[in-house]
C-alpha cells in the first residue's frame, strides 16, 4: 500500500469517527431532553392527582361535618392530613414526596338576585375552596391550582 493511500485511509477513519461521535452526542442530548420532558410530565400528573385528591378530601370533610369547613378562618392557608381514619385540616405544612398541597377557603357573597358576586350578602352555606399544589422542579418553583365552590348539603 502506498503511503498516500494509507494517509487517505487514516483521513477516512478520522472523518467516520467524527461523524459517529457527533451522532452519538446528538443522540445523548436527545435522550436527556426526552427524560427531562418525561419528568416534567410526571410531575404535572402527580400534581393533578394531588389536586383531585385535595378536592375529594375537602368534600369528604364537608360530608362528615359542615362545621369543619365553615369554622375555618377565611383566607388562611391550611393543609390536608390523613389521620388513619379521616381527612383533617391542619396549619402544619404536609409534604408528599416533593409536593406541598395547600387549601384556602374563602367566603362567598351573593347579590340581590342570589347569584354569586364579588360583594353582597355573605352566604354561610357556600365557600370557595382553592387547592394549590407546589413543588420544586429543575425549572424553579411550580404550582397548579384548582378552585371550586362547596356548599352545605345538609341544610
Amino acid at each position: 500500500m502506498h503511503s498516500s493511500q494509507r494517509g487517505f485511509f487514516l483521513i477516512e477513519v478520522i472523518i467516520a469517527s467524527s461523524v459517529i461521535a457527533v451522532v452519538l452526542i446528538l443522540l445523548i442530548g436527545s435522550i436527556q431532553n426526552t427524560v427531562e420532558v418525561s419528568q416534567r410530565a410526571l410531575e404535572r400528573t402527580q400534581a393533578s392527582f394531588l389536586l383531585e385528591e385535595g378536592a375529594e378530601a375537602t368534600k369528604a370533610i364537608r360530608d362528615t361535618s359542615w362545621s369543619s369547613i365553615s369554622s375555618l378562618t377565611p383566607g388562611t392557608t391550611y393543609y390536608l392530613s390523613y389521620n388513619g381514619s379521616a381527612w383533617v385540616f391542619t396549619t402544619t405544612p404536609v409534604v408528599i414526596d416533593r409536593f406541598t398541597r395547600s387549601i384556602v377557603v374563602t367566603n362567598v357573597s351573593r347579590n340581590a338576585t342570589d347569584d354569586i358576586a364579588a360583594s353582597g350578602t355573605t352566604d354561610s352555606g357556600t365557600k370557595l375552596v382553592t387547592v394549590t399544589v407546589s413543588w420544586s422542579a429543575s425549572t424553579g418553583l411550580q404550582t397548579k391550582s384548582l378552585a371550586f365552590y362547596i356548599a352545605n348539603i345538609r341544610q
